[in-house]
């Protein structure tokens, strides 16, 4: 089975106003060819990442004090099976947030009232995430539409399962449908 990145991520809160984002945000490099062949299965953290930056206090003020903002950043990992160890985990946001500080000419480091970082080992023990695979089993052709596990056990009648690994797939859309074609399911099954 295949199985989908692993989210490295980092929640500031900001003393100031950061003129130069917006609510969504993406900061890619130009050598995307490469950097997916490496992000992939690679044990080393990326020099140069690609990540997305969210600042929801763009537009809704209630997301932060007066005269701060609350920035999200998700940087795409390896999962554990590449990278096991995230001790470098500091390092790795300290990168981030020093390349996103000089793409938006405002120093996070000085101005960052708390910080949270999450890494794969933190996904996968909060979240009961699969070696901390973000969104689950990838959609490679061998795994989308039928080619999902079934949302039933094969050996046990009465267990059934919900979620971005089985069908229809990833996403809250299809997590959504997921759980109302299990509950049909088990209408169906349990009917008399």
């Amino acid at each position: 089975m295949e199985w989908t990145l692993s989210p490295f991520t980092i929640y500031l809160g900001v003393k100031g106003k950061c003129e130069n984002l917006h609510h969504h945000n993406y900061f890619l490099g130009n050598n995307f060819k490469e950097y997916a062949d490496t992000i992939f299965k690679t044990s080393v953290n990326p020099q140069k990442p690609y990540y997305y930056v969210n600042v929801s206090s763009k537009s809704n003020t209630s997301c932060a004090p007066e005269g701060c903002e609350n920035i999200f950043i998700l940087c795409p990992v390896p999962d554990l099976r590449y990278k096991p160890n995230w001790n470098d985990s500091q390092q790795l946001a300290d990168n981030i947030i020093s390349d996103l500080s000089s793409r938006i000419n405002f120093d996070l480091h000085k101005n960052t009232l708390t910080k949270t970082i999450m890494n794969p080992v933190d996904w996968q023990n909060s979240f009961n995430l699969y070696r901390g695979s973000g969104l689950g089993l990838a959609h490679g052709l061998n795994q989308i539409g039928g080619f999902r596990p079934k949302n039933k056990d094969e050996e046990f009648s009465n267990l059934y399962y919900v979620g971005a690994s089985t069908i229809p797939g990833t996403g809250l859309p299809m997590v959504v449908i997921s759980s109302k074609l299990v509950l049909e399911r088990i209408l169906l099954d349990f009917q008399k």
